[in-house]
């Protein structure tokens, strides 16, 4: 088990594209990246599902490996989702991170062809983890892990993974997820994903949060973990419920597209999704309407 990188507020990063979704557009990708620093970002996940890993290319991905690590400059760590694809590119790009300086580690969801799989999970996991020095984080994803393993079972699979430091766990199942904390003697850096149960994941032990939602609204959940570490726990109530009254704007409108709309109406565009269609100009208006109808500022 090696250091852990982990602790606090993590925008899952939104990867900025050209308005036709066809290129990354490095100073947009510059000016997100400083806003959220600004703001007080105390890490960075980069090419998860909100950064859109899935649809780039290997090229493209380790472009934003190396665009981060400048931009950035060891002002916060950085964690380099690089699954998505295939077990081969997975280790392209795991070892390009290793030699980029200021990629503090690396992550991969399971195999994409092998999902609810363990066995297939291990096998991706160590191939991955044993290509470079880095640190590796398991991404779970509750729709891609096997729902048949226990806390005991996940651990002592992993074991067969050089490197394995931690967990980002995107999943409703937080009595997994504190067994997962428990059962290794606090051992694993505990990161929590579900951006609505932010809260409730810290009380089960998360060290850290890495979110979609925490490239609109950092300062909120930033907010949040003081509070909640300062035992202010009606303060860290009250960050949650607002939090989720805009999480539920964002679902009923499409989270991505809706996050990536309210970063082009903030003066820091990021162009349009990939993974998703982006909004129609109605669906634009009302998300505008919605959001201007809460009684606070979304931040």
């Amino acid at each position: 088990m090696t250091t852990k990188i982990a602790h606090g507020i993590w925008p899952a990063l939104c990867t900025a594209f050209d308005d036709s979704a066809e290129g990354v557009d490095v100073e947009r990708v510059r000016v997100l990246v400083r806003s959220l620093l600004d703001a007080g970002a105390q890490g960075f996940f980069v090419c998860g599902g909100t950064g859109e890993g899935r649809v780039m290319s290997v090229p493209e991905r380790m472009n934003m490996a190396e665009l981060l690590a400048d931009e950035v400059a060891g002002a916060v760590p950085l964690i380099l989702q690089v699954g998505g694809t295939t077990t081969e590119d997975a280790i392209e790009l795991a070892q390009h991170a290793a030699h980029v300086q200021g990629i503090d580690a690396v992550a991969s969801v399971a195999p994409a062809d092998r999902p609810n799989d363990l066995d297939a999970a291990i096998e991706h996991y160590a191939a991955i983890g044993g290509a470079s020095n880095l640190p590796f984080y398991v991404y779970w994803l509750m729709g891609e892990a096997d729902r048949r393993v226990t806390a005991d079972g996940f651990l002592e699979a992993m074991q067969q993974v050089p490197n394995f430091t931690g967990i980002k766990f995107t999943d409703h199942n937080l009595y997994l997820f504190g067994q997962l904390i428990d059962r290794s003697k606090g051992s694993i850096n505990a990161i929590s994903g579900p951006d609505e149960m932010a809260l409730p994941a810290m009380v089960m032990g998360a060290e850290a949060a890495i979110g979609t939602t925490y490239n609109i609204m950092p300062k909120l959940y930033l907010q949040m973990r003081a509070a909640f570490d300062a035992g202010q726990l009606d303060e860290a109530r009250q960050c949650q419920r607002q939090a989720n009254q805009v999480i539920r704007i964002l679902i009923e409108h499409g989270v991505l597209a809706s996050v990536k709309a309210i970063l082009g109406w903030r003066g820091t565009p990021v162009g349009p999704p990939r993974l998703v269609e982006p909004l129609s100009s109605a669906a634009d208006k009302q998300l505008r309407a919605d959001i201007e109808a809460l009684e606070f500022e979304v931040a």
